[in-house]
């Protein structure tokens, strides 16, 4: 489920830095907040997701 969260807010994000490229300033400003939002978002899935994966262990 986290793999498939991370991969929709990668598209989600993508989106919206396109869209924010059309738009004139004041719109663009939003659809930019937006974005950041969802960078926040994917990072914090995408270190739950490191999180789960074993770490090596020293011999």
């Amino acid at each position: 489920a986290l793999l498939y969260t991370a991969s929709l807010l990668d598209s989600a994000s993508a989106t919206a830095l396109d869209c924010g490229e059309l738009l004139p300033s004041p719109e663009r400003a939003k659809i930019l907040a937006v974005w950041h939002l969802l960078e926040m978002a994917k990072t914090t899935v995408d270190r739950s997701i490191a999180c789960l994966k074993p770490s090596p262990t020293t011999a």
